[in-house]
């Protein structure tokens, strides 16, 4: 009777969870998924490869062949392009993002299945229901990220580990953790924590094995990588600063992170003592990044503060004070790793910590959010395991016979939480911006974006008027390269990150540059510190001729030498 209760109890908890996957899905079905940002990256690969050009980022001068991500996402894009008969990044967006709303309601019933194997039905319903209402599990399923497929095939695998440990289960697992490596250069954290786990039991024949599958995805992905840098295309590059450390996309992970910051690297390379400053400084933020995994990020918990100073100027309440919040429940989510750790679950905490490594070593801490988001299915279950250890200690401590009290304070917890997502969530649908792409047949239809800011609406305004002006030969300057590549078809590079305005402009020559962009993009100032400068103070080499807003994109083109006599 039990068996058949629970059973009856998982189906209904399957279906809630499946229709609230939906549910979230529903209003934002149109339309292609988001390749802004890395997405037109992965989608340019992608296009590359269902074209039959290799692995090349064809918005760069030569089309390079690319080093820095793993292939499998590009190639799910390039068999998108093949199934779907078209290259048109509006047309196999479209698929994509259908196919990224299977894969969402997939991982929502992976995540509950891989939760009831700790926790009670119940729990595990809440635990799968937090992961699904965060405000970064509808912003990574809505973007061609990685994210979305590898937190998919890293359940996956952790719930495979439960099932045995036979030879073919070995097998299975290996399989899923190429996968997952292939998908993210972090799923590297994944196969170390299953190898880690058979030392740690002290099965040594099984860590041979385990070793053995790990390497080959690994060393494949590596000797691809040394073969393109030891070949001659690598080192005969097209433009001057093209495989420069700090052209983040161009080169690896290495050259990118030893750099004391990337996207500032006149600050210089990296020291052992600088590294071991990143690596504390970064530690430091973690219990707030784990909070904010279960939670919703810092950053809108300071509007609260902001809106009583800005009523109250005297009171000034200090902004620091949003984050207690993230604090106190990423130190529960660290209590539940903790019981996790003694109950033997050393796969999951292995992982969990390998990954936090991998974090920690690099030099943006904006995006620890994106970084630990994969991990939020386990962070949850870990809240739930805290809360219910906690609920169970107060049951035998000072509330005995005061059940009310103590399910109230887990409840006051659950509720406060829930509710500040549900209102982050809410917000974030209600600030979504209706847009338009091309279909098909030539006609306009509407469909929305998230985070589609002003800046971010004047800067595609900004470049489909260039679409029409520029010729198809010509080269733009921008930080967003691969974004105005996929939607004008020009060939597009970054600016160089140099601060000395006459060697950044010898080295735009050198590519040749026609066209720069100066954005106001929130998320990265790379326009804004290196390119605007150039025109500032060079302006005979340069001419405004489109400006969308005070605050908008401006695009400015290279006076030619003919021109340049007229000045």
């Amino acid at each position: 009777m039990k068996a058949v209760m629970d059973r009856h109890r998982n189906a209904v908890y399957l279906l809630v969870l499946i229709a609230v996957a939906v549910g979230l899905w529903l209003p934002r079905l149109r339309g292609p998924l988001d390749l802004r940002y890395d997405a037109g990256v992965y989608y340019i690969l992608g296009h590359s490869l269902a074209q039959g050009n290799g692995y090349r980022l064809l918005n760069e001068p030569g089309e390079i062949r690319a080093i820095q991500y793993p292939p499998l996402l590009p190639l799910l894009a390039a068999a998108t392009q093949r199934l779907g008969g078209s290259g048109d990044a509006a047309i196999a967006g479209h698929w994509l993002r259908i196919s990224f709303f299977g894969l969402f309601v997939a991982f929502a019933v992976s995540v509950y299945w891989l939760s009831r194997c700790y926790l009670a039905s119940g729990l595990a319903f809440l635990a799968t229901l937090l992961m699904l209402l965060h405000v970064h599990t509808t912003w990574m399923s809505e973007l061609f990220f990685t994210e979305l497929p590898f937190a998919f095939t890293s359940v996956l695998f952790l719930l495979a580990a439960r099932k045995g440990t036979a030879r073919s289960q070995e097998w299975l697992l290996g399989t899923l953790g190429a996968v997952s490596f292939l998908l993210r250069t972090s799923g590297i954290a994944l196969l170390a924590a299953w190898v880690g786990e058979s030392l740690i039991r002290r099965r040594p024949r099984r860590m041979a094995f385990r070793v053995a599958l790990a390497l080959i995805p690994v060393l494949a992905w590596q000797g691809y990588i040394a073969h393109v840098k030891g070949g001659p295309e690598y080192t005969q590059v097209s433009y001057e600063y093209q495989r420069a450390g700090y052209q983040f996309y161009n080169v690896g992970y290495l050259e990118n992170l030893a750099y004391v910051d990337s996207f500032v690297p006149e600050l210089g390379t990296l020291s052992s003592q600088l590294l071991v400053k990143r690596i504390a400084r970064n530690l430091v933020h973690m219990p707030a990044s784990f909070g904010e995994a279960v939670s919703v990020d810092s950053e809108r918990l300071e509007n609260g503060p902001k809106r009583v100073n800005k009523h109250f100027e005297s009171l000034g309440v200090p902004l620091w004070l949003a984050e207690v919040p993230s604090v106190v429940l990423g130190a529960l989510v660290f209590f539940g790793l903790v019981l996790l750790t003694l109950r033997g679950e050393w796969l999951m905490i292995l992982y969990v910590v390998g990954s936090v490594v991998l974090v920690c070593l690099t030099p943006w801490p904006k995006q620890f959010m994106r970084y630990a988001w994969p991990l939020t299915p386990l962070l949850a279950l870990a809240f739930f395991t805290a809360l219910a250890e906690v609920q169970n200690r107060l049951a035998k401590a000072a509330f005995r016979g005061r059940s009310m009290v103590r399910v109230a304070l887990v409840l006051v917890v659950v509720f406060g939480v829930f509710s500040t997502q549900m209102v982050a969530l809410g917000r974030s649908y209600e600030d979504s911006v209706k847009t338009s792409y091309k279909s098909q047949t030539g006609e306009q239809r509407e469909y929305r974006l998230f985070f589609y800011t002003p800046a971010w609406q004047h800067h595609d305004a900004a470049v489909d008027w260039l679409a029409g002006e520029a010729n198809p030969r010509e080269i733009v300057a921008t930080s967003t390269p691969h974004w105005v590549y996929l939607k004008t078809g020009l060939r597009a590079v970054m600016p160089p990150f140099e601060p000395n305005v006459r060697l950044a402009q010898q080295l735009m020559d050198s590519v040749p540059v026609s066209y720069l962009i100066v954005d106001h993009l929130e998320f990265v100032d790379i326009s804004r510190r290196y390119a605007a400068p150039i025109v500032e103070e060079l302006p005979e080499h340069w001419e405004l001729i489109y400006s969308s807003a005070e605050r908008g994109s401006r695009i400015y083109r290279r006076v030619t030498s003919e021109e340049s006599k007229g000045f």
